[in-house]
């Protein structure tokens, strides 16, 4: 393997295993999560008129559909929850990519 190569691997193992640690770091730190969606709905009487709303919180777990009425005052709440989720599943997908990206990098070194 060239020198410069080897180094440049050497220094993205560690710039990976770094962000990797800052990402765990940041995993501790998630609040209450919730997964689904928060959506307006209207209600429609017998005639299909419109005359109010409610909330709604739609999500799928383990291969089952729920849906939930959110009263309007655990709203902000409920959307904060689901922000965190948000904020969980993309730092999850970051660090299997790099979990990825630096068992492939440390299998080219071996070779």
């Amino acid at each position: 393997m060239y020198p410069i190569y080897a180094t440049y691997m050497s220094n993205k193992i560690v710039s990976t295993k770094k962000r990797i640690i800052e990402i765990k770091r940041e995993l501790q730190n998630i609040g209450p999560m919730r997964p689904g969606k928060l959506s307006q709905q209207m209600r429609k009487n017998t005639k299909g008129d419109e005359y109010g709303s409610y909330w709604q919180m739609s999500y799928t777990y383990k291969m089952k559909s729920k849906t939930l009425y959110i009263p309007e005052e655990l709203t902000i709440a409920v959307q904060a929850q689901n922000k965190e989720y948000k904020r969980f599943k993309i730092l999850m997908e970051e660090w299997i990519d790099l979990a990825l990206l630096l068992a492939q990098i440390e299998l080219e070194e071996e070779k």
